[in-house]
């Protein structure tokens, strides 16, 4: 397994110094929790007047600015539902004090461990939480957040927070009960409800069922992109997930349904639909408008039921997938899926790297290329330029199952060396480069074939996608297409070239050996 700084240069945020305790806010109070010498008849308000039992925590209705803070090295068993809400300037924090590991949370099979249900204004930190059951379907999750016929939910923050061990079931619909490990949920069906401001960030997720970090709602039906949607739809707004690390994910690594502008970036996610009996994705938007989803890292992707490291997912308007790396993946890097009841209309993908990921054989006929255009419903206005697809051992690299004209420019196919297969009659080729492909797309009268002279495909070690880049008397260098409203820059941070951009992720000079 590959670390996510190594190979992206991403840092995660650095969690609080064990011996800091979670700030209080000016006006509010601060409540101390101690599972293992408190006593829940004491008041609470200091370290030496700590409470015992999360029992206790939940008959308390907290005001804005109030610290719920757990006693580091204490372990709480059951389910901690607090109540009360804070604001934007002086949200309620739910926390830790004193020194030693996080203190840890264990909801024992529950419908969530950390649950807040119509409250909002909360920050969440430095916690283990875990919910630990049989593996029996039963929807479960870590930290959930319910909003139900409540109307908007404004500021809430997950961060430096450790969920694991959240056995569940895999609930795609949010009309069902779902698993998760930090879920958002709008619910309900007489009051619209949606959220505004979720920070995730700086969090370890693994050995979770359904979703490892989600935001999902009931409030989804709108024309023309989702008339099979349920109830008015309701956007969440104001999401940002970043620098978080998931493993061993049952289904989706991160999904964002609903959202109006989220971004979704710097995330390493390392084994994805583990558990599985139905596809998903490492990360996923649904119904959503003008998705940004960037600088990840996806591996471990299962093979069966068939997971992608990315979707350009039903519902969905003028999402970006730029600057991700995904590698190593029994199943394919991108699947373009719009079905009945759905439409989705425009879609890039940019400047990312697929090394090693998988093309499939379903039922020995049914073949799933590295990029899937496929599901039932066409989208239009899709956009692939200067990606890298590197499938050495990929019969499959481009193939489509219902006809979806993409214009497919500037990127190196390089297959396996008996000869890859891009099966695409409907999508304009232009300036791409080819290597090891069994024939060239027809009307790329662009073209270029050969060895496109990676510095090392096959690098390991702390930065491995810098052997993407273009040695010198590559074919790749200048051969491109000019692109409007390119983005800019390209994987590595390198400015595009308005005239003659190299072919590829990489438009830096050229690499000397």
């Amino acid at each position: 397994m590959i670390a996510v700084g190594m190979s992206l240069g991403i840092s995660l945020l650095a969690p609080v110094s064990p011996a800091q305790a979670a700030p209080a806010h000016k006006s509010g109070k601060q409540y101390h929790l101690d599972c293992g010498s408190g006593n829940d008849a004491a008041s609470g308000t200091s370290p030496s007047t700590a409470w015992r039992t999360i029992d206790r925590v939940n008959t308390v209705t907290f005001q804005p600015g109030d610290s719920i803070l757990l006693r580091r090295g204490t372990t709480c068993d059951g389910v901690l539902q607090p109540k009360g809400s804070g604001t934007a300037g002086e949200p309620i924090t739910l926390g830790a004090y004193g020194q030693g590991a996080r203190p840890a949370i264990v909801g024992g099979g529950a419908r969530a461990t950390v649950f807040l249900r119509n409250v909002q204004g909360w920050v969440i930190r430095d916690l283990d939480v875990s919910n630990p059951g049989p593996a029996d379907g039963t929807p479960r999750v870590g930290i959930y957040v319910l909003l139900e016929n409540y109307g908007i939910g404004r500021n809430y923050v997950v961060r430096d927070v450790n969920v694991h061990d959240v056995p569940g079931c895999d609930c795609l619909q949010p009309e069902l009960e779902n698993s998760g490990g930090i879920l958002f949920k709008a619910a309900g069906s007489e009051t619209a409800t949606g959220f505004t401001g979720i920070k995730v960030f700086g969090n370890t997720v693994s050995g979770v069922d359904n979703t490892g970090i989600g935001a999902v709602s009931q409030w989804s039906h709108r024309l023309p992109l989702y008339p099979a949607g349920t109830n008015t739809y309701v956007p969440i707004r104001d999401v940002h997930i970043h620098d978080n690390r998931l493993t061993d994910m049952g289904g989706d690594g991160i999904l964002v349904q609903n959202g109006v502008d989220p971004v979704v970036e710097r995330n390493f996610v390392d084994g994805f639909g583990v558990r599985a009996t139905q596809s998903h994705a490492a990360i996923v938007a649904f119904n959503s408008d003008r998705a940004v989803i960037q600088h990840n890292e996806v591996t471990g992707g299962a093979a069966n039921p068939p997971s992608f490291s990315f979707s350009v997912d039903a519902a969905n308007s003028d999402i970006v997938y730029q600057y991700n790396y995904s590698h190593d993946n029994d199943g394919p890097f991108m699947l373009m899926c719009a079905f009945t009841g759905t439409y989705s209309d425009g879609a890039t993908i940019r400047y990312n790297i697929s090394e090693n990921d998988k093309d499939l054989l379903l039922g020995g006929t049914f073949e799933i290329p590295v990029i899937a255009n496929g599901c039932e419903i066409p989208i239009p206005d899709v956009k692939i330029y200067n990606n890298v697809i590197y499938s050495p051992a990929a019969k499959a690299l481009v193939g489509t199952l219902h006809q979806t004209p993409m214009a497919v420019r500037n990127n190196i196919f390089a297959g396996r060396p008996e000869g890859s297969t891009i099966d695409d009659p409907v999508s304009v080729y232009e300036g791409n480069l080819y290597h090891n492909l069994a024939s060239v797309p027809a009307g790329d009268t662009r073209a270029v074939t050969g060895d496109p002279r990676f510095t090392d495909p096959a690098a390991t070690g702390p930065r491995p996608t810098q052997g993407f880049r273009l040695a010198c008397g590559s074919p790749a260098l200048g051969a491109g297409v000019s692109v409007p409203r390119d983005g800019g820059v390209d994987f590595y941070g390198f400015r595009i070239p308005f005239w003659s951009p190299s072919i590829g992720a990489y438009q830096g000079p050229c690499v000397r050996p």
